[in-house]
């Protein structure tokens, strides 16, 4: 039986035992990485270190590092048919950065029900989720820092809830070395923090050669506790196999026991039905012809019994 509390259960990121206040603020969509199967596979990590329209869902200062004109679509999988598709651009002009996107989701057929499985209603709901954003972003010093802010538009259409709000984000940068970067960013600011989940980031990534990243990230959403979480890139660049690049991913977040799937297939096949926490993605990219650079990328993200999350990303860059 579908139970949708168990989606926002899971969003608030811990459990109620262990924050009275979590998922006390609204719109708690917006924690999801939507928009870059890069982000998902890395964990929801990367404020230093993601670019372009990988960076607009996480920091507004990454899209400053934009080099080329981006096109990015994802199809977004989520539990029990809640479902989502995103589109983004970005335009670089000399130091100066412009981005766009717009995600939505959607779900129906849900049995609505309270944290004690007590029926709200009997009728089956249909709710809608969705957001749009305009960043301007910009880089200083020869592209070793970046500044960046961005201004969304949310709306909510749930269960006897049909909620909009405009709300803020802003972030920086700082290349110290090709090896080593920090990231800050601060999204969904409003008056209200109960009414719109706001997060807090800090992060660096340190890559030690053309192979290896490793990503330190600090959460913290306005309805839960700071947490440290952790991602990993393995990368062979278009040097060594001469046609593009193939990426590898892993993120961690410490996260609740969501128990084992016994109905995915997917995770079976994979050896994941126990695992929670972790996410995993894959990247090809094109060699850069005619100016024009194409890359396809997956993500999945396990949560035991609940099933998981998954994300196709297709980017355009020319």
């Amino acid at each position: 039986m579908k139970k949708l509390f168990l989606i926002f259960y899971l969003f608030s990121g811990v459990s109620y035992a262990e924050n009275k206040d979590a998922g006390t603020s609204g719109f708690t969509f917006l924690k999801l990485p939507t928009g870059s199967a890069r982000l998902e596979g890395l964990g929801n990590n990367g404020v230093a270190l993601l670019e372009g329209t990988d960076a607009m869902s996480i920091n507004p200062a990454g899209v400053g590092f934009a080099q080329m004109k981006e096109l990015n679509f994802s199809i977004i999988s989520g539990f029990e048919g809640y479902d989502g598709k995103y589109i983004s651009y970005v335009e670089p002009h000399g130091t100066n950065v412009i981005g766009l996107n717009f995600g939505y989701y959607s779900a129906d057929g849900f049995d609505v029900r309270d944290y004690n499985g007590v029926p709200l209603n009997d009728e089956e709901v249909t709710f809608k989720d969705m957001f749009g954003s305009f960043v301007f972003s910009k880089s200083f010093f020869m592209e070793r820092f970046s500044l960046g802010a961005g201004v969304k538009y949310v709306s909510e259409d749930r269960y006897e809830t049909n909620d909009n709000s405009v709300v803020f984000d802003a972030g920086a940068v700082l290349k110290l070395s090709r090896k080593i970067s920090f990231g800050f960013s601060k999204q969904n600011i409003s008056g209200d923090d109960k009414k719109v989940v706001q997060s807090t980031r800090y992060g660096m990534a340190l890559s030690p050669n053309n192979y290896f990243t490793l990503l330190v990230d600090s959460k913290k959403y306005t309805d839960t506790d700071s947490k440290l979480s952790f991602g990993l890139e393995f990368t062979l660049p278009e040097e060594v196999l001469q046609y593009g690049r193939f990426v590898l991913r892993a993120g961690y977040n410490d996260s609740a026991d969501y128990g084992k799937s016994y109905d995915d297939s997917l995770l079976e096949n994979l050896g994941l039905t126990t695992t929670s926490g972790w996410s995993f993605g894959i990247g090809v990219y094109s060699a850069e012809r005619l100016g024009r650079v194409y890359s396809l990328e997956y993500s999945i993200t396990p949560y035991g019994e609940l099933g998981k999350t998954s994300q196709f990303t297709f980017k355009l860059q020319f």
